[in-house]
């Protein structure tokens, strides 16, 4: 399917394909994106966040910002744990699935 996944620290880790082709539920649309409750094919589930083309900066700004985010560890905050940038410009931010909500 082509495009890049760079994982974080995390508990599992999955293919770009395997996020891709995950079984997807909408969450939440704001003015930066939609966010959604991936089931991967192993069970697992993430929260992902389509961002919305328009609202973000060129590839290399956003994997700088996206790398330092990656590497904040809080109590308070969700880990992120993987980003993907889609051959046709789609960016994806995938983060832990809290069940009762962050």
């Amino acid at each position: 399917m082509g495009g890049k996944l760079v994982h974080f620290d995390g508990p599992f880790v999955f293919t770009a394909d395997d996020l891709l082709c995950a079984t997807a539920e909408i969450m939440g649309k704001s003015t930066y994106g939609t966010a959604y409750k991936a089931t991967l094919e192993d069970g697992n589930e993430v929260a992902v966040k389509r961002l919305r083309e328009k609202t973000t900066k060129g590839v290399k700004e956003f994997e700088a910002e996206v790398t330092a985010l990656g590497k904040i560890r809080h109590t308070n905050l969700l880990a992120l744990r993987a980003y993907y940038l889609g051959p046709k410009g789609e960016k994806l931010l995938v983060f832990d699935y809290m069940s009762k909500g962050s």
